[in-house]
């Protein structure tokens, strides 16, 4: 299983519209049988996008959604405390998304390597340079 960042949707959302493949499309076709899932984190950021956010839920329904549980809560304080002792803190809807696929045990896509690479043992996955 995969677990892919809001610029991945972002992106692949933009292919969508605009009728074209970029490299969230392509990403997505070169891995037909892998399951795909988003952290509700994710659905929280790509659903900002939207006035009326039907359209973006039902975009979101083929992605199999991960909530943020107890186990998910505990990596996210750890990783914090971690980052901030560090001084290399990022936004805590990105340690969320990443605690989301480390307990999961999974590759997280995305185009926002800066951020996620200051989390360790954080499998990454940047689908624009594939």
């Amino acid at each position: 299983m995969k677990i892919y960042d809001t610029t991945f949707l972002i992106d692949l959302q933009r292919d969508f519209v605009n009728g074209t493949k970029g490299p969230a499309t392509r990403f997505l076709e070169s891995h037909p049988d892998e399951d795909c899932a988003i952290s509700v984190i994710s659905e929280v950021e790509f659903l900002e996008g939207y006035e009326q956010y039907r359209e973006g839920l039902d975009f979101l329904a083929p992605f199999q959604k991960r909530d943020v549980t107890r186990p998910i809560a505990l990596i996210a304080s750890r990783i914090r405390r971690r980052l901030r002792r560090q001084g290399s803190m990022i936004g805590d809807f990105d340690i969320l998304i990443a605690s989301t696929a480390l307990d999961a045990e999974s590759e997280l896509v995305t185009a926002n390597t800066e951020h996620f690479a200051r989390i360790s043992d954080l499998k990454l996955v940047n689908y624009r340079k594939l």
